[in-house]
């Protein structure tokens, strides 16, 4: 089955194989995750240390006159995950750990230029991390810009 050029999601297995390639070295291995590995999974029962890769929306930059073009600058998102019970109370390994994700997993996709994007991504604004049930999350933005047209 050939890639529509309209499709969001055809970066997705692109970005993901360039994270995985940046984590293979890591011990314990590294989970690179997507929406749909992430779909009914218990939080408790994830896998970690994971990144999950994930589309988080998109915004149209510009359309032609006639309205049948647009440039869409789409947000992904590479969350570090970990659960790290060594220093608890301040947190410290947790933090580390997910630095240590995000530095190779950003590193490898800030300036990539997968197929079906228009330009190199570029890091942008994150949400902000957060911690639940003994889990953090930490993640990092990229703009990804796509063409699309009817």
């Amino acid at each position: 089955m050939s890639v529509h050029p309209n499709n969001f999601l055809a970066l997705e297995p692109h970005l993901v194989a360039r994270v995985r390639a940046a984590v293979a070295d890591l011990a314990p291995a590294v989970f690179v995750l997507t929406v749909a590995d992430l779909a009914d999974v218990r939080e408790a029962a994830q896998r970690v240390p994971a990144v999950h890769v994930i589309w988080n929306g998109f915004k149209v930059d510009e359309v032609n006159g006639a309205g049948t073009k647009a440039r869409l600058a789409h947000t992904w998102l590479a969350v570090a995950a970990v659960r790290n019970v060594a220093d608890t109370r301040s947190g410290g390994a947790a933090r580390q750990e997910a630095g240590e994700l995000l530095a190779r997993a950003g590193g490898a996709l800030m300036g990539f230029q997968p197929p079906g994007a228009v330009k190199p991504l570029r890091l942008a604004p994150a949400p902000r991390s957060w911690a639940s049930a003994g889990f953090l999350y930490v993640p990092m933005a990229f703009i990804a810009e796509t063409l699309f047209s009817n």
